[in-house]
């Protein structure tokens, strides 16, 4: 990686102060490839200069991940978390440790011919640890890094300084103050979300070229951003760059199909062309012009695997969306365009939580899974509207501009 030093140091105290938003005396664990060693090294540096009295570093390797769901000799066994992630998990949740996630491809593709199952498995279980974080309500936050791999997969040659370029835009490291810029940016979509609140809409379609969706909406489930509370009260923001804002749907009604508007990354492998098709709440059918066996392993890992948990609105405005690159990155190609997820719910929507117990979850159309993947299928093509309680369409985002208001101005 060849992006200064200096560059890194001051998005480390970005991440640590506007995203993680790491608190005095707290304890941190940062996770990343071993390619973004760089990157975690500042990330340990700067956390130890803010006070932290302690910082970890665990490195992860995709080879090594791909190497392991294939090879190993069972399934089970290639689907069992790594020796020790279960006590490093509950040591960070018993301590209330925060966390830092970077992400970026160090090799492309390197799931490339490995059972879609195996990897969607040993996924799945390492995602698992990581929602009890969230479910303890820690402090987390996923950011970029560039990489070698990662700019050459974007723009066909290995330029980590275009790649870092483009970075310090979306990630608004070009201002003045980017703390101050990442709190005005969270002002203007947190009100677009108080706007949909009040709003009260029955349910969200999304109509245009080969979409035509209908999504229900939970009447007491809050419009939502990145930025979220800790157990304690605490503020972060838990996507570094967030675009968006997002509710769980009533996964119950979700009816139509869906044309996914950019590739998506499943389990290390990217597929292209996806389409979805939805009848009485599940997926019911998947098509792709490349691995759509992918896509077809994770919406059948578990019964609400193929069933919708989150719905995202993001407008035309978007940095990410601006610069009309696909980044081939999740965190970063979701925050182009709108954008829906099959798996777990967002259980932060739901003022005073949602059902712990899965069962009444789902007899109140809020989806439990061990998955959550988001796919795309906004873009400048495609109209959102809400739908009212009497039945009528209201614009929320027409020709990729922000039409809504409230009610009164409307």
């Amino acid at each position: 990686m060849t992006v200064p030093d200096d560059d890194l140091r001051r998005y480390a105290d970005v991440v640590l102060r506007c995203g993680v938003n790491l608190e005095p005396d707290q304890k941190l664990l940062v996770m990343g490839d071993v390619g973004h060693a760089d990157l975690v090294a500042a990330l340990v540096e700067r956390a130890y200069a803010m006070g932290a009295p302690r910082v970890e570093a665990a490195f992860t390797d995709e080879r090594v991940l791909a190497a392991q769901a294939a090879g190993a000799p069972t399934a089970a066994l290639a689907a069992e978390a790594p020796l020790g992630y279960e006590a490093l998990f509950e040591t960070v949740i018993a301590e209330r440790w925060a966390r830092v996630r970077t992400e970026g491809d160090v090799v492309e593709d390197p799931f490339a011919g490995v059972a879609p199952g195996r990897a969607n498995a040993q996924s799945a279980t390492r995602l698992r640890y990581v929602f009890r974080t969230i479910d303890a309500g820690l402090n987390w936050c996923l950011c970029p890094c560039p990489t070698e791999d990662w700019a050459f997969r974007i723009y066909g040659e290995p330029d980590v300084a275009r790649l870092w370029r483009d970075l310090r835009f979306v990630l608004r490291l070009d201002e003045p103050d980017p703390v101050a810029a990442w709190e005005a940016h969270r002002d203007e979509l947190a009100a677009r979300a108080a706007i949909l609140d009040r709003r009260g809409f029955t349910a969200l379609r999304f109509s245009g070229g080969a979409t035509e969706l209908t999504v229900p909406l939970h009447a007491d489930a809050r419009w939502e951003t990145a930025w979220l509370s800790t157990a304690w009260g605490s503020r972060f923001l838990c996507n570094l760059p967030s675009e968006e804002v997002y509710t769980a749907p009533d996964f119950r009604g979700v009816e139509g199909v869906a044309a996914v508007t950019k590739p998506v990354t499943i389990n290390g492998v990217e597929v292209e062309g996806l389409m979805l098709r939805f009848a009485g709440g599940r997926i019911v059918d998947v098509e792709a012009d490349a691995n759509a066996d992918a896509a077809r392993a994770s919406t059948g890992h578990d019964e609400g695997a193929a069933r919708l948990g989150e719905v995202a609105l993001v407008d035309g405005s978007s940095r990410i969306g601006v610069l009309d690159l696909v980044f081939h990155e999740t965190l970063l190609d979701e925050n182009a365009a709108c954008h829906i997820a099959w798996g777990t719910a967002i259980d932060e929507a739901f003022p005073g939580g949602a059902p712990e117990d899965d069962a009444r979850a789902e007899e109140r159309g809020i989806n439990r899974s061990d998955v959550h993947v988001d796919v795309m299928i906004g873009g400048p093509h495609v109209r959102v509207l809400g739908v009212t309680a009497d039945g009528d369409e209201v614009p929320v985002i027409d020709d990729q501009v922000w039409r809504l208001t409230d009610a009164a101005g409307a």
